[in-house]
């Protein structure tokens, strides 16, 4: 398409993503941090992936995204799995 040439009314995408954490602290996992508390044994490198896929009509737009993370601690049996919608409206 070139610059300056209409857009299509309808227009859509699929993506993926990934990326890797290191985490120091988590204070949800490795409890308070000024006194004893409960606590669990974290892995210090998780990592998050996501699919996803966007439609989109004139200044309308919606996406919605599979969301997956690795285990975060000790003990936890398998991947944290959720989606997510998003709505959008270009000015």
């Amino acid at each position: 398409m070139a610059a300056g040439a209409p857009r299509p009314p309808f227009s859509w995408y699929v993506y993926a993503g990934a990326e890797g954490r290191a985490v120091a602290r988590n204070i949800f996992l490795d409890g308070n941090s000024f006194r004893d508390s409960r606590s669990v044994d974290k892995h210090n490198f998780v990592a998050a992936f996501q699919l996803g896929i966007a439609l989109r009509y004139g200044p309308f737009g919606i996406s919605y995204a599979q969301n997956f993370l690795s285990p975060e601690f000790e003990g936890q049996k398998s991947y944290s799995n959720y989606g997510s919608i998003r709505a959008s409206y270009r000015f």
